[in-house]
């Protein structure tokens, strides 16, 4: 099949495929379309006026006083933990806590077997009626004892005066002597009797106070038994979360045996390892600022600085508290916590807004305003501090740098200060920081 098409200007027609026609018609459609992408920029040039110019905002790059940093990984490091333990040895059944569950004061982590106890229980309260019941008997043999005492004492002041008198009436030849010497052996005798009877009181005496003490040590021991029935429901007694867990369902545990770990999510620390020579600086500084590798800020404070020295890299383990809690991505053991930790005691340090650095494949550039132009500085960075970067190279106090609209210019591209920002607005108010951490892009050599 084939086709006759009539071309105006050349008034012949020429015969062709239909393949051929989709051709000459998509040339003539891509060639307008490079006419048009040619002269559109030109158009649009001319219809602002020309060459266009860039909005931007600046600050001024100012003076601070504050400490020099440099940067020092420590690690999470958890508190004291609180331990679940067995109290007796018996069968253990786990609850239905699972490790990582939170649990609160009074949560029932375990049960244990009771029945010995509960066993054990019953013979201390029999032992104790047993006991009560040896010393009421004790009472009742008191009693019995006071009033043959009395009776003894009473026979005995009776046989003494019979003696006398028989010794009165021998002196006087009234009475032999063999009877006055019976009179004599009975006063004795009632006196043996006597001396026996109190005796006996005193030996019964005792053993009441024995029967008494023995009473006090069951009826203690009675009241522990129940508290250690009762303690076979293991229980928490801080809040957290489960770390640790025994790795059965029912199993036996002996006493003392640790059935689950209790940690504390608010009593994490940061450990360091901080060069001797920046300690004096750590302990004046009134906190540190820190960022995990996810960059979570955190401000902590120097708990204690630990008598563990390393010879070899002439450092020291200081202990941090974090204000305000760790964050819970950092809630874990060893995570890494990059520390800002000053070098410097404070002294003027030259602050440029963190807006106004680009990070270059070598270092790091800003753009100045130079005029109505942009121009192009490279600098050398430090450590961050609050919302800039210190400057260690590169520029000087009073220079005026792009923080807004710089990331299309180019050096020498004309600029129009807009409004927003005040000079000086980024680069802090000029009173110490500790160092807020730096954007992972933005990294300064110290």
């Amino acid at each position: 099949m084939s086709f006759t098409y009539p071309l105006p200007a050349a008034r012949y027609g020429f015969r062709g495929g239909f393949s051929a026609y989709v051709q000459f018609a998509a040339g003539l459609g891509l060639a307008a379309a490079i006419v048009i992408a040619t002269v559109t920029p030109s158009w649009a040039q001319k219809a602002g006026g020309g060459k266009r110019t860039a909005r931007v905002e600046i600050a001024e790059v100012k003076t601070q006083i504050l400490s020099n940093f440099t940067e020092v990984q420590g690690r999470v490091t958890v508190g004291l933990v609180d331990s679940v333990t067995a109290v007796t040895n018996a069968t253990t059944q786990l609850g239905e806590f699972r490790l990582g569950d939170q649990v609160v004061p009074g949560d029932v982590i375990a049960i244990q077997d009771s029945a010995k106890l509960e066993l054990r229980l019953s013979q201390l309260r029999a032992r104790l009626r047993e006991a009560k019941l040896r010393l009421a008997d004790s009472d009742d043999e008191l009693r019995a004892e006071a009033g043959l005492l009395e009776v003894n004492k009473a026979q005995a002041e009776l046989l003494a005066g019979k003696a006398k008198r028989a010794k009165e009436l021998v002196a006087n030849n009234a009475l032999a002597v063999d009877a006055a010497e019976t009179a004599f052996n009975a006063s004795l005798t009632a006196n043996l009797q006597l001396l026996s009877r109190e005796s006996s009181i005193a030996r019964k005496k005792a053993q009441r106070k024995m029967n008494s003490v023995a009473i006090a040590q069951t009826e203690f021991e009675i009241a522990q038994l129940v508290k250690d029935v009762k303690a076979t429901k293991l229980r928490t007694q801080t809040a957290g979360q489960i770390t640790f867990l025994a790795d059965y369902r029912r199993g036996y545990a002996r006493e003392g045996e640790i059935i689950a770990k209790i940690t504390d999510l608010n009593n994490f620390e940061i450990e360091a390892e901080i060069p001797v020579t920046y300690l004096g600086y750590i302990e004046a500084a009134k906190s540190i600022s820190g960022r995990g590798l996810d960059g979570s800020q955190l401000e902590m404070q120097i708990r204690v600085s630990l008598p563990v020295q390393n010879l070899r890299s002439a450092t020291r383990t200081m202990r941090f508290s974090v204000n305000g809690g760790i964050p819970s991505i950092l809630q874990a053991d060893n995570a890494v916590v990059v520390m800002q930790v000053p070098t410097t005691s404070p002294t003027p340090l030259l602050v440029v807004p963190k807006d106004a650095v680009l990070p270059l494949a070598v270092g790091h550039m800003v753009y100045l305003a130079d005029g109505d132009r942009a121009r192009r500085q490279i600098i050398q960075i430090g450590a961050a501090v609050d919302d800039g970067f210190i400057v260690k190279k590169g520029l000087t106090a009073g220079q005026k740098v792009i923080v807004r609209g710089n990331e299309q210019l180019s050096d020498g591209k004309e600029i129009q200060i807009g409004g927003g920002k005040k000079a000086g607005g980024e680069a802090g108010s000029g009173q110490k920081s500790n160092g807020a951490s730096k954007p992972a892009e933005l990294k300064g050599s110290n």
